[in-house]
């Protein structure tokens, strides 16, 4: 008979022993899941790219997956285009709607964006015109990132 109480009060103390680690990995699993989707404070990112006279200029502000900014393209003695993106990271990339001024009339683009480290990339490839007038991006799988502009401090 001490053998069965012996026995079951060790498997009550066993059970209160995992009963507490339970709901102690239960807090840290909690505490980690609601770090992990806990929202990124706004980042203003900027970065430029100079040829000759001719700017470059891009303005990121990254919010968790959501991104917005504004792109201006200033080609010297030349109209330019000046306007502002919205979109989001997909696949490490950033998909953006460019939406820019250029010769007196409105336009919308395709524009596919890749963060690398101090650099900005920006992918060219042959543009078709999709819905509602916008430019997107024949085959983006195919387009190659041709432009590299480099972080500068925002003003």
């Amino acid at each position: 008979m001490k053998k069965i109480s012996l026995i079951a009060l060790l498997a009550l103390a066993a059970c209160q022993s995992n009963k507490t680690e339970t709901t102690d990995s239960t807090t840290v699993v909690a505490d980690t899941v609601a770090a992990a989707t806990a929202q990124p404070a706004s980042e203003a990112l900027c970065f430029e790219l100079k040829d000759g006279q001719d700017v470059t200029a891009v303005k990121l502000v990254i919010n968790g997956d959501e991104v917005s900014g504004e792109m201006q393209w200033l080609p010297w003695e030349k109209d330019g285009a000046i306007g502002t993106l919205k979109g989001k990271v997909v696949d490490g990339e950033i998909v953006a709607d460019y939406n820019y001024e250029i010769e007196g009339s409105s336009q919308s683009e395709e524009k596919i964006f890749k963060l690398d480290g101090d650099k900005l990339l920006i992918k060219d490839g042959e543009l078709v015109e999709g819905k509602d007038g916008k430019l997107i991006m024949k085959n983006p799988a195919k387009a190659q990132f041709k432009e590299t502009l480099l972080k500068v401090k925002c003003e």
